[in-house]
């Protein structure tokens, strides 16, 4: 097979994937409210758990670097849009935005220090980040402290109220839809082989004339600001927000989604270019 026949075959394998994805995303609906034990709430969590996961694949399947402060950046959104929108009456759109330019902002700084560390000096330090987020979440009047904050307004794009959970479970889902279009796009661009090159071997990246400190923060702040946008989504849509979103179990747990979501090979992984 030439290289024009398997680059068709490749693009037609890709459209087949995404169209299977879609169908499965629009029969969630049918499916979770006839079958005992699943609602609609769970699969608007399970979208969002899904949404702030992906950002790990850049960073952790591809990058190798290992975080365990994906959660914190998943409350510095909620958080953001609560108090953005609950005390201060700013658009949920623009309060969202907000917090994924702050997660990414924080994200970056972050990165300057923790990654002079690698392998499991690097995991202490993303779990010690978001340790010390939860901790201040817990602690701090702005966010409500131990008793967290309550009532947040919840979504109404273009005027339309979100107020059930099939209405927010197509927002998310249509969210989910365009984190993973985007994220498979930047996989197979420059950048995503730059990263693999990066797991591979950061000498070699080096040497090759590539930054591994500005992939490794670029790959961290695009994991912040996803989980972020996840986080707002979560707040606005259950009216509350907690410190123990920050919390280490959490963290855990996202990381174990991607893990397992971003499981084949690595050779298997790599784009096919033409």
């Amino acid at each position: 097979m030439n290289v024009s026949h398997r680059a068709r075959a490749l693009v037609g394998s890709r459209a087949a994937g995404y169209a299977v994805f879609v169908v499965l995303l629009l029969t969630v609906p049918a499916v979770f409210t006839r079958v005992p034990f699943y609602t609609m709430s769970v699969a608007v969590l399970m979208c969002l758990q899904a949404t702030a996961a992906l950002g790990l694949v850049p960073l952790v399947g591809r990058a190798g670097q290992i975080s365990l402060g994906q959660a914190a950046f998943f409350a510095v959104g909620g958080y953001t849009s609560a108090i953005l929108t609950g005390r201060w009456h700013v658009n949920a759109l623009l309060a969202l935005t907000a917090g994924a330019a702050l997660a990414m902002a924080v994200a970056y700084v972050v990165g300057l220090f923790i990654f002079r560390a690698q392998g499991q000096y690097l995991a202490l330090a993303t779990l010690s980040f978001g340790l010390v987020v939860s901790s201040l979440a817990n602690q701090l009047p702005l966010t409500g402290a131990s008793n967290g904050l309550a009532g947040i307004p919840s979504l109404a794009p273009f005027g339309v109220e979100l107020d059930t959970d099939l209405s927010v479970y197509y927002l998310v889902a249509g969210v989910l839809l365009v984190a993973v279009l985007s994220v498979d796009a930047l996989l197979r661009s420059p950048a995503g082989d730059a990263l693999s090159a990066l797991g591979d071997s950061p000498v070699a990246t080096e040497a090759a004339g590539v930054s591994a400190a500005a992939l490794r923060r670029g790959a961290l702040a695009l994991a912040a600001g996803l989980a972020s946008i996840a986080g707002s989504l979560y707040a606005h849509w259950s009216s509350f927000m907690d410190s123990g979103q920050a919390g280490l179990l959490n963290s855990v747990q996202l990381l174990v989604i991607a893990s397992v979501g971003d499981c084949a090979p690595r050779g298997a992984r790599r784009s096919v270019r033409w």
